[in-house]
């Protein structure tokens, strides 16, 4: 057999070499919890409203949330996008577990996260409560500029308040204000004050 034959033959090896040490590399933090404590929210009963880009906004809570980065996806087109150009799904307790996360397939579809799991260990019990998908709505251009950094895998702090969307027209988008909630209405609404990147992986 020729060279050329050779390496034809051996090429399909050769790439599921690489494909599974990419896999066994993609996860780079240690395998353990890295975010142990959950969101803090502190409910409004007569919060502020103010007008951002011709929508009338309304606080909900006050909220302060640590977490891993689980999934990202940016949006362009449509009046979510309008206010909010990008969502995380973030995980914290056993949800920035990556020993824990290696039994669960995720995914992001249209705005919505959702999560399959795939081993004996984890439980809705534990999911829920331990991971959400946020829409982002940036209070500057600084703090757009940092979403727009951030990637899958990096551990992220985000604080401001848990908002409603109302629109002249009667158009209306909430926040849901549980953490043991699933559905449509589930995700948070942040409008965000300040946002940071705790540490990105080794």
């Amino acid at each position: 057999m020729g060279e050329n034959a050779k390496m034809k033959a051996l090429l399909p090896w050769l790439l599921l070499a690489t494909v599974l040490a990419g896999c066994a590399q993609k996860d780079r933090w240690p395998q353990r919890i890295l975010i142990p404590k959950p969101p803090v929210q502190r409910d409004l009963l007569n919060g502020k409203s103010w007008t951002h880009k011709g929508y009338l906004l309304k606080a909900l809570a006050e909220f302060d949330v640590s977490g891993r980065v689980l999934l990202l996806e940016k949006f362009s087109s449509g009046r979510e996008a309008d206010l909010s150009p990008e969502d995380l799904s973030l995980g914290w307790g056993e949800m920035s577990n990556g020993a824990y996360l290696s039994q669960i397939k995720l995914a992001h579809i249209d705005r919505y996260y959702q999560w399959e799991i795939r081993g004996e260990v984890p439980s809705k019990e534990t999911i829920i409560p331990n991971s959400a998908n946020i829409h982002f709505i940036p209070a500057t251009d600084g703090v757009a500029s940092i979403l727009k950094a951030v990637r899958v895998q990096d551990l992220v702090r985000a604080q401001g308040h848990l908002v409603s969307v109302n629109a002249p027209d009667g158009w209306n988008w909430s926040s849901s204000v549980s953490r043991s909630d699933t559905g449509t209405g589930a995700c948070e609404l942040i409008w965000v004050d300040k946002l940071e990147v705790l540490l990105t992986p080794p």
